[in-house]
């Protein structure tokens, strides 16, 4: 199990929360796990974007949700 601390940004506010994880799952099988649909958000560990196929790491992730608009 990993333990990842995990901040959603959004419209404005911000959620915090504790997962705790399965090793080997990917950013995209995290978002799916909290329910987020993966064209909508980005996630940041220090500050750099993360490829959502990449393994999810231990620590502090970011994940904002970004606007557009046509």
């Amino acid at each position: 199990m990993t333990s990842l601390s995990v901040k959603i940004l959004a419209e404005g506010g911000e959620v915090e929360m504790a997962v705790e994880l399965f090793r080997g799952l990917t950013y995209e099988g995290l978002f799916e796990a909290l329910d987020i649909n993966p064209e909508t958000v980005v996630a940041l560990r220090d500050g750099h974007p993360v490829p959502a196929d990449e393994l999810v790491e231990e620590g502090d992730l970011k994940i904002v949700r970004v606007v557009s608009s046509g």
